[in-house]
């Protein structure tokens, strides 16, 4: 039996057999400090209410106040609250906070925590708070990361599974306790519902065949018809993780080696089919391809360390990464001879 049409008629709690769903009960929680690293960019643009539905309208108005913003915080239409946020001097970013109050239209009272942003004169907004349970032995964290005010939206929300602070996009499917789950969210009781996966299956493995010194510290894929995301350096996880069969796309990774971070665009990899019963997998990082170009100004040539564009074997260019050791050495020879006309070098790494 299906988890989807008997959710009321689920058990609470975990350690129930294979084939019977079980529900977790999600709490709000708002979060001080935002630590959850998010598959995309979650802030958006303030421009005239957020769009925060409740009882009483569609959102809550906000509105430019000199250099902060003035906010209706329980949605009587009227702003009730100034806010001019912090600023931080060593990334230049003012941030704000503030919590949402009102009423569901259903008459359920509600909070919606708000993280603020202000970067070169322009606010943008964020969700600052999570729903919070556990399924089984597995905490999660639920998050409206699409800013609409409903969560459990899937392919556009996002959540974290087990103990790490980075995020998938919320699917069908979540790894719970080392199984594949099918999982549905009730929007009305805010509960998770889960029950074993019982569609195709594949292997996908993103760890053995990377070639990088730094420890992967997140590799989010996701399905390319959204149903289906997983964080695949998720600790517990072995290196062939089983998923719907598919074809799916990394939409974030990263690298650490000791402090140093290098994130990964992958807008330019190409996408990984997982085949029902196979197993699949990708094959990135080094060798690491750098490429740059030159800028002439008069008669004088430019080569800016900063422009330089790494790119690794599965396609994706890293970001971020100033790599240690020799730097590069360029030499500009004339045509016709091959004689040695300029020699140089990056200062430091590059």
């Amino acid at each position: 039996m299906s988890l989807f049409p008997c959710l009321t008629l689920a058990c609470i709690g975990g350690g129930a057999d294979v084939g019977v769903p079980t529900m977790a009960d999600l709490t709000p929680k708002a979060h001080r400090t935002w630590r959850i690293e998010l598959p995309v960019d979650p802030f958006r643009v303030v421009s005239g209410f957020l769009p925060i539905a409740h009882a009483d309208g569609k959102g809550f108005a906000v509105e430019s106040r000199g250099a902060g913003l003035a906010l209706d915080t329980d949605g009587d239409g009227q702003v009730d609250r100034i806010l001019e946020g912090v600023l931080d001097p060593d990334t230049n970013v003012r941030s704000a906070r503030a919590t949402l109050s009102g009423r569901t239209a259903g008459g359920q009272a509600f909070t919606y925590p708000v993280r603020f942003e202000n970067t070169g004169g322009v606010w943008k907004w964020a969700t600052g708070g999570v729903l919070e349970g556990q399924l089984g032995e597995t905490p999660i964290q639920l998050i409206d990361l699409d800013g609409n005010g409903r969560y459990g939206d899937v392919g556009t929300d996002a959540i974290v599974v087990g103990h790490g602070d980075v995020a998938q996009f919320f699917g069908e499917t979540l790894h719970v306790d080392g199984q594949l789950m099918r999982v549905a969210f009730d929007a009305a009781g805010q509960r998770l519902a889960s029950e074993a996966f019982d569609g195709p299956t594949g292997k996908l493995d993103v760890r053995s065949e990377l070639a990088a010194k730094g420890v992967l510290l997140a590799a989010v894929v996701a399905s390319e018809d959204g149903k289906h995301s997983f964080e695949l350096a998720a600790e517990g996880l072995t290196s062939q993780v089983s998923v719907p069969a598919g074809r799916y796309r990394v939409v974030r990774a990263c690298l650490g080696l000791g402090e140093a971070r290098v994130a990964a665009d992958p807008s330019a990899m190409k996408s990984i089919e997982v085949a029902g019963g196979a197993e699949a997998v990708l094959a990135w990082g080094a060798p690491i391809v750098a490429t740059f170009g030159v800028e002439q100004r008069g008669d004088e040539l430019i080569l800016d360390p900063a422009a330089v564009r790494y790119v690794g074997r599965g396609g994706e260019r890293w970001i971020g990464w100033d790599p240690i050791g020799k730097s590069p050495s360029f030499r500009l020879k004339e045509k016709d001879t091959g004689d040695v006309l300029v020699d140089v070098v990056f200062p430091g790494s590059c």
